[in-house]
């Protein structure tokens, strides 16, 4: 009667109808009930069956026609068995992930929670394993009912702890804008900034300005909230999202990345003005190769628009612009111009690049490439006109005196503070027959004082010469007997730097004295 009863009205509420059929339905019923023998007991309901799954091994091999109360495509494994297991794990805790680790014979399970009236009963044996899952038969409820309401109170109980203890402030407003639920973190964030606990039941302070989610369903923004004293900031990155006739909050201190961002602020406007006083032009690249620094001194080097500099022009748009200003070398083929800038970026991220660029203007520029952090590239454009005409100068000056050198008759040679000769003369050269331009290794002064006793006669007193050399003492003229019957003068005087000088004049040849 009670069973009958239940069915019409879910009648009822399905065809609404059928309202007064469904009373005259009862009515009859009720007088069915009152008129019947009274030697017929009235219909028990029926035990709820439980759910039935046979296994071997890890393989589902049957299962009763009330066990699909799990879903094989959210295991979290690539069997039958992982499927199960997780999902009946969530209440019985005692489930091993391994079917092998179970017992021979009839094992039976409790729920972890006392309140659960469910019960797993194994049975193995073999390989083969029976899973019953029992469910309530007190309230007439099935085993995957039972598991199905028992699933959903638990993990709706985990999320419950989940938001109440996660260090995140979140809190949850209506449409009115009025804070209806806060978790643990918001509370003791409003206890930190001086507001008083809220008595038990009642609502939290509001720390924050409203903030309204927009048609995607959510809204960002940071706020900052300042502590009792006015000296400290707390940031935060607010989330709002949609939740229907609510609106869940949540917020992400971020102290560490604003801190962070005002770090970098202050460090890149010291950089900038360093930079600004220096006579070298900077260029750097961030990671996308678009210009996201440079210094006046690259203006006035370049002659480049500053309101082209401040579009951040691309790495390309930038040599490209260089280039129609003469700035740098014109390329030979401009079909491989580009080309050529991808390896000149490559070379700069190794550190390699480093080239000098002569101009059309007269001018001369040195060009280094250095890799920075975070992919970007930096490029230094230094202006050494002035320098490379001071080192052509010195350069034509030391040919100048070198040529001079080179017409006097003396043999003369200089010997370096570490006693390796560094430089001679061309009659040096073509008496001693000693090149230190051409030779693969250094001649030193023993080396040389060698080659002079071998070009020489017997009693020529090298020794002393040798000792002056060594020593950076000067030496008077001293009488060299060439071996080819000439003869020298020889002297040495000390230089600058700890360099020794020797010097080899002619004399004139000794007269023959006629016997009378």
């Amino acid at each position: 009667m009670v069973a009958n009863a239940d069915i019409l009205v879910v009648l009822a509420s399905v065809v609404p109808g059928c309202v007064a059929g469904i009373a005259a339905l009862l009515w009859m019923a009720r007088g069915a009930a009152h008129t019947a023998p009274a030697d017929i007991a009235p219909p028990q309901p029926a035990a709820p069956e439980p759910a039935v799954l046979v296994f071997h091994g890890r393989d589902l091999v049957d299962l009763s026609d009330g066990s699909g109360f799990f879903d094989r495509s959210g295991g979290a494994g690539d069997d039958e068995w992982s499927a199960i297991s997780q999902s009946l794990g969530l209440r019985f805790f005692d489930l091993p992930d391994d079917p092998g680790a179970i017992d021979e014979g009839e094992t039976v399970l409790s729920p972890h929670d006392p309140r659960d009236p469910g019960r797993l009963v194994l049975t193995k044996q073999d390989e083969v394993l029976r899973l019953v899952l029992h469910g309530d038969p007190a309230q007439g409820i099935s085993g995957p009912v039972l598991h199905q309401w028992q699933s959903a109170l638990i993990e709706l109980r985990l999320m419950r702890n989940s938001l109440a203890q996660t260090p995140t402030p979140i809190w949850v407003s209506d449409a009115g804008d009025r804070l209806i639920w806060a978790n643990r973190a918001y509370v003791t964030l409003a206890a930190d900034l001086g507001y008083a606990a809220p008595d038990r039941g009642g609502a939290a302070p509001v720390l924050f300005d409203a903030l309204e989610p927009g048609k995607n369903g959510f809204a960002t923004r940071r706020d900052c909230l300042t502590e009792p004293g006015g000296d400290v900031r707390r940031w935060y990155s607010l989330c709002a999202v949609d939740a229907g006739p609510r609106v869940i909050t949540f917020a992400l201190k971020i102290d560490t990345v604003v801190n962070a961002e005002i770090a970098q602020r202050n460090f890149v406007q010291t950089l900038t003005k360093t930079f600004a006083h220096l006579a070298t032009g900077l260029a750097i690249f961030n990671r996308d190769r678009q210009l996201a620094l440079f210094n006046p001194a690259l203006v006035d080097l370049t002659d480049l628009p500053v309101d082209f500099l401040s579009g951040r022009p691309t790495i390309l748009s930038f040599f490209d612009m260089l280039r129609d200003n003469q700035m740098m070398p014109e390329p030979k083929n401009y079909s491989s111009w580009r080309e050529r800038i991808g390896t000149l970026v490559a070379a700069a991220s190794d550190g390699t690049f480093r080239e000098t660029w002569s101009l059309a203007s007269g001018q001369t520029y040195r060009v280094t490439g250095r890799p920075h952090p975070d992919g970007a590239v930096a490029f230094l454009f230094e202006d050494i006109s002035h320098e490379v005409s001071l080192t052509r100068s010195f350069r034509s000056e030391l040919a100048l005196g070198n040529a001079v050198l080179d017409q006097m008759d003396a043999a003369m040679a200089v010997f370096s503070a570490d006693g390796v000769l560094t430089f001679s003369n061309a009659e040096f050269r073509d008496v001693w027959g000693v090149d230190p331009d051409s030779a693969f290794a250094d001649t030193t002064i023993a080396d040389a004082v060698t080659i002079w006793r071998a070009k020489s006669a017997a009693a020529t007193p090298w020794d002393a010469v040798e000792e002056a050399l060594l020593s950076g003492t000067a030496l008077e003229d001293t009488v060299i007997g060439m071996a080819d019957g000439s003869r020298r003068r020889c002297r040495v005087r000390p230089l600058i730097n700890g360099a020794r000088m020797v010097m080899f004049a002619r004399l004139a040849p000794v007269p023959e004295h006629s016997v009378a």
